[in-house]
């Protein structure tokens, strides 16, 4: 797992800033023949930026000449925006409360709707900022309900990419992107792709960044950047901010740095502070990771003073974090373990930047001959890990069937719609035309069906794959080798006599081909009786002279045209020796037989032990973890194949004889890909 961003940690107030300055959804777009404020009032609304003094006055005049109750809250309807616009959240709170509390005493009507929608979605933009997110997406669905009611289409885009930002602030990606494609859905029907598509397709692009599928979220994001120049001043920050995150995640730190800096560019001494320090942040991790330490240190040396000024604890936490593995970078481990004990305290620090500060840790007590304690920290970190990775996993599935029943629900619409102008078109035909449109009704009808059955077997499989691939992970993710493998070969250098040295040499070989091989779904027959016989030389000395080890192969058979998954025959042969083997007197016989079989290949592993009980217990007995990897493996394997991969394990002693017998059969034409 890479570096977590500062950034995604504090995203919240980067989209808080984008709501505030781009004066919230009701000045998104501009309708003058449907705004119910007035051409006066939107005048006085555009000129707050420019002019405070003369939006007030210009609201203060229309609301002593309002000459009815709809004007007079309408007029309050455009201060709670100016309030909420200046950042006076607290006025324009009250103002909204007050006009929901007018309208609830009213009768319904179109006036009353609009009202109700805008106050819905001020209190939405402010309970966002308040943190308080559920009841920002209460209130943001409230706006959209109003709206509905109201006819009054031309908010929708807007208000749907509100709700979308607030399921992103609580990590429903799923929710997030079925908003967005909603929004996507309406700003396309209104004609208002020019105003609406940006904020959609950025949003977008944000979500599969955060669920790591960068192939979707590059899509995304090029498609916004296409209207960057376009944007105020708010969305080219907020985009180029998370488009540096797009290469950061994706360990592109060069092209991450471009896009850092254009923020700063953009925000810098123009008094956003928060937001200016948060990118000379950015800038300082970015620049660690491209081992550029002066300019590293050049930029958290500017933001540290900002952080500790305004007590922001997760950032002073990660900037000490990112000062400790420059300094393990500059082989002081020394000044490392200083900057780390300021971190000690993490109950309020996302995980991600937990792993940061624990990958550090590992990095010290390695270099300071502690190996132990480096072993205990890489293990927590996999555990975060192994957590993370599950949770991003599942939010993927989720959002993957969410998208499916979406584009489901669309289609069964589009065939509602034909299926109707198809009928209304009849009616209007002679007998013989309503004859012909029946018979292409008909033939229509069932090309649509088997569309819907393609486009449903198609999202089937995808989503079946991803989740295939993912549990594929899960499963091959649980140990670190690497790690234990490097301990291993420096440790050996210090062994003596040569002898012992030269079994463990042997030892590290299998270990690292071990870890060559389980990278790969598939392996030659020849390479897994090559592991085979590497594992049974470095069990030898245990096993004594009464050992007797042979492969019995039928002739036509050319191994290196077969395969099978890793560790298919070496386990089985590990846990004969573990089990069977080992604690016999006598002759020790093991045997592997290959030959054809049906339509396939069968593998046979015989020995003569004591046998295989799994419900006695040993001295000799493991975890299981073996054959239950091989379980799980032929499982998702099998789910990819029509013709199955069989396995048995039999005691010899039913049969009248001694020792234990696993058979494995392969089907010729085998798929071993479960991407």
């Amino acid at each position: 797992m890479g570096h977590s961003k500062i950034y995604n940690l504090l995203r919240a107030g980067i989209y808080i800033f984008l709501i505030l300055l781009t004066s919230c959804s009701d000045q998104k777009t501009n309708h003058p023949s449907t705004d119910p404020l007035g051409s006066q009032l939107r005048q006085a609304l555009d000129s707050l930026s420019r002019n405070r003094d003369y939006t007030f006055t210009q609201l203060h005049h229309s609301l002593t000449h309002a000459n009815d109750s709809i004007t007079y809250y309408t007029v309050l309807n455009a201060y709670a925006q100016a309030y909420f616009n200046i950042h006076n959240f607290d006025s324009a709170y009250h103002l909204s409360n007050k006009i929901l509390t007018y309208c609830n005493n009213q009768p319904p009507s179109e006036p009353i709707y609009r009202l109700k929608s805008a106050a819905n979605n001020y209190l939405g933009n402010y309970f966002i900022q308040e943190g308080r997110l559920d009841s920002s997406i209460l209130h943001y669905q409230k706006a959209l309900e109003y709206t509905y009611q109201a006819e009054n289409k031309e908010k929708l885009p807007d208000l749907y990419i509100n709700l979308a930002d607030a399921y992103i602030h609580i990590s429903d990606y799923a929710m997030g992107a079925a908003c967005y494609r909603k929004a996507l859905q309406v700003s396309d029907s209104l004609k208002q792709n020019d105003t609406a598509e940006f904020p959609i397709y950025f949003g977008l692009g944000q979500v599969y960044m955060e669920l790591r599928d960068f192939e979707t979220s590059d899509t995304y994001f090029k498609l916004a950047e296409k209207q960057f120049g376009n944007r105020t001043l708010p969305e080219q920050f907020t985009f180029s901010n998370n488009r540096g995150d797009y290469y950061y995640y994706k360990k592109e730190y060069a092209n991450a740095l471009i896009w850092f800096k254009k923020a700063l560019a953009l925000i810098d001494n123009k008094g956003y502070d928060f937001y200016t320090n948060l990118s000379r942040l950015n800038l300082g991790d970015t620049y660690h990771n491209l081992d550029q330490p002066d300019s590293a240190h050049y930029y958290l040396n500017k933001c540290q003073p900002y952080f500790t000024a305004i007590s922001n604890p997760t950032a002073l936490y990660y900037i000490a974090t990112i000062r400790a593995g420059l300094a393990l970078k500059a082989n002081n481990p020394g000044l490392a373990m200083q900057y780390l004990a300021q971190t000690e305290n993490n109950s309020q620090i996302d995980l991600n930047i937990v792993t940061i500060r624990n990958k550090y840790l590992q990095e010290y007590y390695y270099k300071t001959g502690q190996y132990q304690k480096a072993y205990q920290f890489m293990s927590k970190n996999q555990q975060i890990d192994d957590s993370i990775r599950s949770d991003r996993a599942i939010k993927r599935a989720v959002e993957i069937d969410m998208r499916y029943k979406q584009d489901t629900t669309l289609l069964k619409k589009e065939i509602i719609i034909t299926e109707q102008a198809s009928v209304v078109k009849s009616l209007t035909n002679t007998l013989i035309a309503f004859t012909l449109v029946i018979i292409i009704f008909l033939l229509i009808t069932v090309s649509i069906n088997c569309h819907i059955k393609r486009q449903h077997d198609i999202r089937h499989l995808v989503a079946q794959n991803q989740l295939i691939r993912l549990r594929m992970e899960n499963i091959r993710n649980r140990l670190s080798p690497h790690f234990l493998l490097n301990l291993l070969n420096q440790e050996i250098q210090t062994v003596k006599p040569e002898n012992q040295r030269n079994k463990l040499y042997l030892f590290a070989r299998l270990l690292r081909r071990n870890i060559e091989i389980l990278e790969q779904s598939r392996i030659t027959l020849t390479e897994e009786l090559d592991f085979v016989d590497n594992f049974i030389q470095l069990e030898q000395p245990t096993l004594g002279d009464g050992f007797e080890y042979t492969i019995e192969k039928e002739a036509p058979l050319n191994p290196d045209q077969l395969f099978v998954p890793p560790m298919l025959i070496q386990i089985p042969v590990e846990n004969a020796i573990k089990h069977g083997l080992r604690s016999k007197s006598g002759v020790k016989k093991l045997t592997i037989g290959i030959k054809t079989k049906n339509e396939g290949i069968q593998i046979t592993v015989n020995d003569n032990g004591t046998g295989y009980n799994s419900g006695i217990t040993s001295s000799t007995k493991g975890t299981g973890t073996g054959n239950k990897t091989i379980y799980q493996t032929i499982e998702l394997l099998n789910s990819k194949n029509k013709e199955k991969i069989e396995i048995s394990i039999v005691n010899k002693e039913t049969l009248k004889s001694e020792g234990t017998l696993v058979t494995i059969y392969i089907p010729n034409n085998y798929s071993f890909n479960y991407e």
